[in-house]
């Protein structure tokens, strides 16, 4: 893009164009050209720098979904070599959801699950209060369905963030064996709980589903509106 590109390193090459890539304030036709550049380098460096396009938002949304979903192809094009890169960006990245779609179909939804779980694993431990990736991992296991998700996903009832709690409610939902619909009737039963849309959604699930409590007693005093006992089973209320 410049001149005197030629007497610059690769990887002084690659920081600039990662620059212009992900600078709102550049022509979107620059944009393009950077993430072309990039593209063709191919080196684990370059599509890493090419990935970090997907963290970045334009505040024209359909401008922004037409540019990743452009390099996203271009990403597709280049395949196998994408894979470690791509495993590496998603550990530090903040938006997950396209390049989880991306890893998925590179590398099949297996390994992705695998990955996911570990990276949700690593935001357990984390001492922060940062919920958005938690959330989105979380929301992508419970779209999928994936089984395997349910026992790491159940720590998270607890998360301070409500947006995060209900995303681990639809994890255990999917999995509905005997240890997430235990996990599930915790939910009912603990008095901190103060999302009526959590409650209401636990509550919905054993009711449409006749699930029988373990605790009866401990669930009753913490049901949502609308929602009562009957035979030790959550039953919403006749209309």
């Amino acid at each position: 893009m410049g001149v005197f590109d030629f007497f610059l390193s690769d990887e002084k090459k690659i920081q600039r164009y990662q620059r212009t890539l992900t600078d709102k304030a550049e022509q979107p036709e620059e944009r393009e050209a950077a993430s072309r550049w990039l593209a063709q380098n191919g080196s684990p460096v370059g599509l890493l720098a090419l990935l970090s396009r997907f963290e970045m938002r334009l505040e024209h949304q359909l401008k922004d979904s037409d540019e990743k979903e452009a390099v996203y192809d271009q990403l597709v094009r280049i395949g196998q070599p994408v894979v470690e890169p791509l495993r590496a960006h998603l550990k530090k990245a903040r938006q997950v959801s396209i390049p989880l779609r991306l890893l998925a179909e590179l590398d099949g939804i297996d390994q992705t699950v695998g990955l996911v779980l570990q990276l949700l694993e690593q935001e357990r431990k984390k001492d922060d209060f940062k919920p958005d990736k938690k959330r989105q991992l979380l929301v992508w296991l419970a779209d999928g369905r994936h089984l395997r998700g349910a026992p790491v996903a159940a720590p998270f009832l607890t998360d301070f963030d409500e947006g995060v709690r209900y995303a681990a409610v639809e994890v255990l939902i999917a999995s509905s064996d005997e240890a997430s619909r235990s996990a599930l009737e915790t939910v009912l039963a603990d008095p901190k709980e103060e999302s009526t849309r959590v409650r209401t959604r636990v509550a919905d699930i054993f009711s449409s589903r006749a699930w029988k409590l373990e605790n009866p007693e401990a669930v009753a005093p913490h049901l949502p509106v609308g929602f009562g006992l009957r035979n030790g089973r959550v039953a919403a209320a006749e209309r």
